[in-house]
């Protein structure tokens, strides 16, 4: 078993015993057993969310505006990601736009894996930046936080542990449309604006820093152009070429190399750690008398450079990739799970965003509610139809592996 799946496993079970056995932890059923919550209350971080929101009043009444004409403009691109991505899913034949976010899981080609302690790290720091978000806007409209805490969330494995602040139910019904959509909003848009200081972090300093360590060997398929002569081959993302027309390729630049020698409409052989496929060549966009495999490929391995190994050994180097890999995963979960946070469904901070929506442009409360358990309902069974693989591979495929 993949080491990070069971790290996550040990991790699950290790939670949940803790949160069974306390006094302080109920279970909150949302479709139980498939879908619940298991809830540890606390009173960490009240207090700054008092001052935070006490001192800087000015700033925060700001904000608020930015963080709810984000959040609606996230809303509707979430919903036609989602819906866009549904359609060539479903018809198309393309990879589920979404997937969870879980460590061992994340297989990608050019994505660097998801390992348990990564996922760990940026899940926690999603979750407090969001629900402490939440409670700073709520304690600057007066509305009481009860208690905020730790939770773990459960898709029929208690796996992903999440954070959560308790506002006074009461007092934010009563409140203001614009007040109630300031809370909401809060959390995705913290979460949107530290993927985005993250990825300039990223992209300004600890990448640039990270790669200067390494050179870069092999050839890696990375996609497939739409007039791509391989798309009827079986090739896969993710497999490595090691030769075109029996010429060995170590590196991006020989396979351009050897490409150039190659005409249009010529059969050749190209060799991958799987397989030997045979594909004639297409013409090339730009000169109709070169060949064309409408590929597109990246380094397969990275290596560090000898001297700098030499000079300071191998753990500095392996720290530097490390804190790359780490600063790329919270710029993932936090535009990725900010962006989902704000779909039109009923748990998510953008059902109750999408509620008062309606209601503000209908003033009629049973046909906003309507409409929005429809688009909720709608939402929530594409998202199920599209995660159905992954629950097959992390669920299904195990048990008859087991029992074969």
């Amino acid at each position: 078993m993949n080491l990070d799946i069971l790290l996550l496993i040990v991790f699950g079970i290790s939670l949940l015993i803790f949160l069974i056995t306390s006094k302080k932890a109920e279970l909150e059923k949302i479709a139980f057993p498939f879908i619940y919550m298991y809830m540890y209350r606390t009173k960490l971080g009240l207090n700054l969310m008092d001052k935070l929101a006490k001192k800087h009043p000015r700033i925060l009444n700001a904000l608020g505006y930015v963080s709810i004409s984000v959040g609606f403009i996230g809303m509707f691109t979430i919903i036609f990601y989602l819906l866009y991505g549904a359609y060539n899913f479903m018809f198309m034949n393309q990879p589920s736009p979404i997937q969870l976010l879980l460590p061992g899981l994340v297989k990608v080609p050019g994505i660097p894996t998801l390992s348990f302690f990564h996922w760990i790290i940026a899940i926690f720091l999603l979750a407090a930046v969001h629900e402490f978000s939440h409670g700073v806007f709520a304690r600057l409209r007066k509305i009481k936080i009860k208690s905020s805490g730790f939770a773990i969330f459960g898709i029929i494995l208690p796996i992903i542990p999440a954070a959560f602040v308790e506002p006074d139910e009461k007092k934010m019904a009563s409140s203001s449309t614009k007040t109630q959509l300031e809370v909401m909003s809060a959390g995705p848009f913290a979460n949107i604006v530290t993927a985005f200081f993250t990825f300039f972090l990223f992209a300004l300093l600890i990448a640039p820093a990270a790669n200067s360590t390494l050179d870069y060997v092999g050839v890696q398929v990375m996609g497939f152009g739409d007039d791509s002569p391989l798309n009827a081959s079986g090739m896969q993302l993710g497999e490595s070429i090691i030769s075109v027309k029996e010429t060995p390729v170590s590196g991006a630049e020989e396979f351009i190399k050897v490409m150039g020698t190659i005409g249009s409409h010529e059969r050749i052989n190209i060799q991958t750690e799987n397989f030997t496929y045979s594909v004639v060549t297409s013409e090339h966009p730009e000169d109709s008398s070169r060949g064309y495999l409408g590929i597109t490929v990246g380094p397969s391995k990275e290596i560090f450079k000898e001297d700098l190994v030499q000079k300071f050994g191998m753990f500095p180097l392996q720290a530097m990739i490390w804190i790359k890999i780490l600063f790329f995963w919270i710029f993932m979960a936090n535009l990725g799970v900010g962006l989902f946070n704000l779909l039109p469904i009923t748990i998510l901070d953008g059902g109750r965003m999408f509620y008062l929506l309606l209601f503000s442009i209908t003033k009629d409360e049973k046909k906003s509610m309507k409409t929005w358990k429809i688009v909720s309902t709608v939402l929530f069974v594409i998202i199920l139809l599209l995660l159905m693989p992954q629950f097959y591979e992390l669920f299904v495929a195990p048990l008859i592996r087991l029992f074969t």
